[in-house]
């Protein structure tokens, strides 16, 4: 029985003319431009834990939480902090990811079965099913404000990635590469996520970007980073995730890797930190967990 690729994680606009090569950003990386923030810290209501996924230009995070019972559940929590609980109906598990500024929602839920599949809702109760053609287990991660949603398909060792748009599936695949993780895709139709060089046993996690403008792939690494996982990206091509350093300790961090530029974005006080998505404004939605590894959502404006 296969299992959830999902739980793996701590963590276009048309077929790409022009055959996808994967390269390195040019020149030296170097840190942006010291950049502060206020953060708000949040957990869903009873929830033993909270991780933040999303968030679009209105404020509305989305994510999901474990209950008490150890079952997660989707949530989208409102600009002014009121949440709401999103479950797949019927599912075993639920997980949000991504949201867009017509406030549509994607992730993926777990059956019966333990098997994911994703899904696109649109309130107020309109769930449809995405199920890509290469395999039984679909996770979906990110939607742009045209409708277009990235994720991934399968598990190792046969797994990609891939894009849907008016019901057309294109397979994502980064050269050579082991796994491909699409995570989020901005309005232009270029998309951001993570992809796997080699799993003996342990998996090597690099970022990459994938320009809509001419379909090249590529690799971005966090400036000293022992691994590197982009989770979003916003109309600017600012990208955010978390970085693992040599100590295997997780970091948030922001970047504009066209320009070379990375920051560490760690919650005060936080034992990890993950960043999950990022809107053009720069306000930042995350998960960290605390001295008792215990997860809490946030959000971080840039003061």
């Amino acid at each position: 029985m296969k299992k959830s690729i999902a739980r793996t994680f701590l963590p276009v606009i048309a077929v790409f003319a022009a055959a996808a090569v994967a390269s390195s950003i040019p020149a030296q990386a170097q840190e942006a431009p010291s950049l502060s923030f206020t953060f708000t810290s949040f957990d869903y209501p009873g929830a033993l834990a909270t991780q933040a996924q999303g968030i679009n230009k209105a404020g509305v995070i989305v994510g999901y939480y474990v209950d008490s019972s150890f079952v997660s559940h989707g949530f989208g929590r409102l600009p002014n902090g009121p949440f709401e609980k999103l479950d797949y109906p019927g599912a075993a598990a639920t997980l949000l990811f991504g949201i867009n500024d017509s406030n549509q929602v994607v992730g993926f839920y777990s059956d019966s079965n333990t098997l994911d599949q994703g899904f696109l809702f649109v309130s107020p109760n309109n769930f449809t099913p995405i199920d890509d053609p290469n395999s039984d287990v679909t996770t979906v991660y990110g939607i742009n404000n045209s409708g277009q949603i990235v994720g991934a398909w399968g598990e190792s060792p046969s797994q990609g990635g891939f894009s849907l748009l008016n019901g057309n599936y294109t397979n994502l695949l980064y050269p050579n590469a082991q796994l491909t993780y699409p995570r989020a895709i901005n309005s232009a139709g270029s998309i951001a996520g993570s992809w796997v060089s080699v799993c003996n046993p342990i998996c090597q996690y690099h970022g990459f970007f994938l320009t809509a403008v001419n379909g090249v792939y590529y690799d971005v690494e966090y400036p000293g980073a022992v691994m590197t996982y982009i989770n979003g990206i916003n109309d600017l091509n600012q990208v955010v995730g978390s970085y693992d350093d040599a100590q295997g300790v997780s970091h948030g961090w922001a970047g504009a890797p066209a320009k070379h530029e990375y920051i560490t974005v760690d919650y005060p006080g936080s034992t990890s930190c993950v960043v999950g998505g990022i809107t053009k404004s720069g306000h930042l939605a995350g998960w960290y967990t605390d001295t008792n590894n215990v997860a809490h959502g946030f959000l971080a404006i840039p003061k």
